[in-house]
């Protein structure tokens, strides 16, 4: 590994020797469509404003990667550039390196949108635009040229299993004729895994957002039937920004106001916070937006 690690610092060194301002802030830029935060906007935008049945499919493929590719860093814990050349560094990262979640995301999320919309324009745009992130936590110094790679073959493949393999199978699964009750039963049984399997502060991210986004899409599909589709322009951007309004206040609020690091209570209250924003974005939200009127039509939704 001693080679590849030096190999993967003299790659970096070189591509930054073409340095500049407006460089640096370019690749920031694209790094950030892969940070949390971006994820937090875009995929209420999805599931809101878009299609919320689309927004559900590639959000939990998407949660599931994450779940993967935190397994992963904790098996390789393999160190960032930074760690052993600090120069390199021009931009904020932490955690181990391989394989880089912001690759694996971006070539999961963005050729998943892709694949549902069949454009050629699209999946040229998402291969690029997965490209250039990928590139960007190089050039950044956060990941070595392995770790990039790592996570689009680890992203193409979660993606090719999903989208050639498993889905027409979860499509014909007949989850519909589980009893409502006996649905948020089995999906309050998910935190279950945080204390059978090993986990970090994106594992219990994952289980929480799934957990609460659980409840929200089964009493969505029983008592609110929103599938975000319809709806004037004006109504598809006053949901927006009411959505977001609940997502910053649930997402910033509950960190100022609950438990920090170090509590006896952190984890509990950490697993929380994320369940209620999981809940907000799949029925909190469209229950509000049918309260004020900009929901558009209501359809029922198909299992």
């Amino acid at each position: 590994m001693e080679l590849i690690f030096q190999g993967g610092l003299r790659f970096i060194e070189n591509i930054q020797q073409v340095q500049s301002s407006f460089l640096i802030s370019l690749f920031q830029f694209f790094t950030t469509l892969g940070n949390e935060i971006f994820y937090l906007m875009f995929f209420p935008f999805l599931l809101w404003c878009i299609n919320f049945k689309l927004g559900i499919r590639i959000g939990i493929l998407f949660l599931i990667s994450v779940y993967i590719n935190s397994f992963m860093k904790m098996i390789f814990q393999h160190p960032r550039p930074f760690e052993l050349l600090p120069v390199v560094q021009l931009y904020p990262a932490e955690g181990f390196g391989f394989p880089s979640g912001h690759a694996q995301s971006s070539i999961l999320v963005w050729c998943s949108i892709a694949y549902y919309r069949q454009q050629k324009i699209i999946w040229y745009l998402a291969v690029c635009l997965a490209f250039l992130i990928g590139l960007s936590r190089i050039y950044l110094g956060v990941h070595f040229p392995h770790d990039v790679v790592g996570g689009w073959i680890l992203g193409g493949f979660i993606f090719y299993i999903y989208h050639y393999k498993l889905k027409s199978q979860i499509k014909n699964a007949k989850i519909s004729k589980i009893s409502f009750i006996n649905r948020l039963i089995l999906i309050a049984f998910l935190p279950v895994i945080l204390i059978i399997l090993p986990n970090t502060g994106d594992i219990i991210i994952v289980i929480s957002v799934l957990t609460g986004a659980g409840w929200g899409i089964v009493f969505n599909q029983e008592l609110l039937h929103f599938q975000g589709t319809s709806g004037t322009i004006k109504q598809r951007v006053y949901r927006f920004l009411v959505g977001i309004l609940g997502v910053v206040i649930f997402y910033f609020g509950l960190k100022i106001l609950f438990p920090k690091t170090g509590h006896s209570l952190y984890f509990i209250f950490y697993f929380i916070r994320y369940a209620i924003l999981g809940l907000w974005m799949t029925a909190g939200a469209p229950w509000v937006f049918s309260m004020l009127k900009i929901a558009g039509e209501f359809e029922e939704m198909s299992s």
